[in-house]
């Protein structure tokens, strides 16, 4: 799992392996609550912690991008709670 920037410097994203979708959707739930998400057809939107974030999952290579610093600052804080939950 690893939060990435962006070359824009203004967005990022966290990517993580397809067996990890489950073990994120549970950090988000358990930090932020519930997530409201609509699928598109190449990616899927999702709103948790006030902010909205891309998901994609092409080429068995899932990824949360957020567009915002505070977007960023939750994707972090996800990180964070899986890195400590599998060490």
């Amino acid at each position: 799992m690893t939060l990435l920037p962006h070359s824009d410097g203004h967005s990022s994203s966290l990517e993580f392996a397809p067996d990890d979708v489950e073990l994120v959707r549970q950090a988000i739930f358990d930090l932020f609550g519930e997530a409201a998400s609509q699928r598109g057809l190449t990616y899927s939107t999702m709103e948790f912690g006030g902010e909205k974030f891309l998901f994609q999952n092409e080429w068995e290579d899932p990824c949360l991008i957020a567009s915002t610093e505070a977007g960023r600052t939750l994707l972090l804080q996800i990180e964070r709670r899986l890195s400590t939950a599998t060490s």
